[in-house]
């Protein structure tokens, strides 16, 4: 076969090559486009459908908390009225007339401290409830107890056994005393009403579950009326666990794979999904594809064209020099043609041996500069790694202090800093502490400086040994430790109490001789909710240790901000 591809005239080799040359680039432009194409459809797909997940998430967040502020301010109204509500007929019927104003409720009952219903209110008349029907009920049992507003994942109705959602609000006296719990029945359909105006492509859909990851609003009737179980899908588990973004799935409702945006509404723990068939993604792609493969056609096409006068324009002054060559042959023209494979084309000869010698200079250039970027790259890469390491080292030195090897005061400080910037929104309480070791002037003078580094070395490592995983102690500087702890305010006393008697009873060894000594403490104790900046919050605790050293040293003295 090679023997008669050689023997064919250089024009039509020239036409093959320049088909081939053409096929090769489109070959591959499809294949890239193919791929663009699923690319640009994904990267579409994934921040409309993820928008559209949060878009809806929104709107639910603000209904939420739309009902619970109205469940709220009745709640305080009902906290006014004057007497217990079980004996208040006034209040029993303000209560209904509310009602009557509150659309996105189905019911709402006002249940007693015992968990008896004072007065039920319900959007069909003909409904009644049992006086203890609610005192089972989680979400009534959680604000008895805890004295705050909750909701409850989607179940059966206590009244009418149909899904509902229970949200549940205390109602408390001047004192805080808990009058009774307002527990209101949400209804579905307007949430429902909401996710039916959301969906992406022909098929696609939108769905919203529970925290637990029932299915609360559905374009499938059966799922919601039974509550449908999701949890065992990927995507409700990334939902329940807080998460936004795009997935694929297999969908069991459309029973094809799906391309899914999802969001979390965090307050409450539900989620949304947005879920659109892959197959109306691959018919997008499909239709670019098919627009471009046929301008690839078309492209190929007017490459024959052109290709066969351009070879006739190439090939014949290359016959007429090839010709020339022959006759100067003939008549002993000094010099003589390089071999070339028998295979190759006849014009193709009288370029081989100039393009040999041309190649194998270029490759024996390109085999020196690799030889010489290797051993440059080489170096380099020795150097990032030394430079690494000397920067990791100048961290931990920038961090720690020298002697006792725990953090710094800048870096203690730095941390309290991050912690404090987060704290508007975490519920832990948290301690500040301040320890100075007591008469320290009087170890160094007594046993000299070398004795007052190994009690402060052997005292920073008790307090490193009474610190939890969540704990941070640090040398504040000279003879003074600082360490911030997250517990109430009663657990930190005891622990500094713990801190201080074991620092009093432990014996601090130095050159075979056991020296004693204790330690005052300055407690301060910052509540959940309260913030404040990082040298204030110092300032107080200093304070505090202040007051420990003037009551006569190894005490604790605490303060609240």
């Amino acid at each position: 076969m090679m023997r008669h591809v050689s023997g064919q005239p250089v024009y039509r080799l020239v036409v093959l090559s320049f088909v081939l040359i053409a096929l090769i680039p489109l070959t591959f432009l499809v294949s890239h486009i193919y791929q663009a194409a699923w690319d640009d459809a994904w990267r579409e797909v994934s921040e409309k459908h993820r928008l559209l997940a949060m878009n809806l998430a929104s709107p639910i967040r603000i209904y939420i908390n739309d009902h619970r502020s109205m469940l709220g301010k009745l709640a305080d109204d009902v906290a006014r009225q004057s007497g217990h509500p079980r004996n208040n007929d006034t209040l029993r019927g303000n209560l209904r007339i509310a009602f009557r104003h509150l659309d996105g409720f189905r019911s709402l009952s006002l249940v007693d401290d015992t968990g008896l219903v004072v007065v039920m209110a319900h959007r069909q008349a003909n409904q009644t409830a049992e006086p203890g029907v609610f005192s089972d009920e989680n979400c009534f049992i959680y604000t008895q107890r805890n004295r705050k507003w909750t909701i409850s994942s989607v179940k059966p109705s206590p009244i009418t056994g149909e899904p509902t959602l229970i949200m549940s609000q205390p109602v408390l006296d001047t004192n805080n005393n808990l009058l009774g719990v307002l527990l209101g029945e949400l209804r579905i359909e307007l949430i429902e009403s909401l996710r039916a105006g959301i969906r992406f492509g022909v098929g696609g859909h939108s769905a919203i579950v529970d925290k637990t990851g029932h299915v609360i609003a559905h374009p499938n009737a059966e799922w919601m009326s039974e509550m449908r179980d999701l949890s065992h899908l990927g995507i409700v588990r990334e939902m329940m666990a807080g998460k936004n973004g795009v997935t694929e799935f297999y969908s069991p409702f459309v029973k094809e794979n799906m391309v899914a945006g999802y969001a979390a509404v965090p307050e409450i723990g539900w989620g949304v999904m947005v879920p659109q068939p892959k197959s109306e993604v691959q018919s997008r792609v499909n239709t670019l594809i098919y627009s471009h493969l046929s301008w690839a056609v078309f492209g190929l096409i007017l490459a024959i064209v052109f290709s066969i006068p351009l070879a006739l324009w190439i090939t014949r002054p290359i016959n007429r020099l090839a010709a020339q060559s022959t006759r100067l042959a003939h008549s002993r023209f000094k010099g003589e043609l390089p071999e070339i494979s028998e295979h190759a084309p006849r014009e193709v000869a009288q370029l081989g041996a100039a393009l040999r010698d041309l190649v194998g200079t270029f490759k024996q250039s390109q085999n020196e500069v690799s030889d010489l970027n290797k051993s440059l790259q080489a170096r380099i890469d020795e150097a990032t790694r030394q430079l690494r390491e000397a920067n990791a080292q100048l961290e931990v030195l920038a961090r720690s202090d020298h002697l006792t090897q725990l953090p710094n005061r800048r870096h203690f400080e730095t941390t309290l800093g991050a912690v404090l910037g987060r704290r508007e929104s975490d519920d832990i309480d948290m301690c500040i502490m301040l320890i100075d070791v007591d008469n320290f002037k009087k170890v160094n003078d007594t046993h000299g400086h070398a004795a007052g580094d190994a009690v402060l070395t052997q005292v920073a490592a008790l307090l490193e040994a009474a610190m939890r995983s969540s704990d941070l102690v640090a040398r504040f500087g000279g003879d003074e430790f600082i360490a911030r702890m997250h517990c109430d305010r009663e657990v930190c006393e005891e622990r500094a109490e713990q801190i201080r008697s074991v620092i009093e009873k432990n014996e601090f060894a130095w050159e075979g001789n056991t020296l004693h000594t204790t330690v005052s403490i300055g407690l301060l104790y910052c509540g959940a909710a309260e913030v404040s900046d990082v040298h204030s919050l110092i300032s107080l605790v200093d304070q505090a240790m202040y007051h420990a050293k003037k009551r006569g040293r190894n005490t604790v003295e605490s303060v609240a901000l």
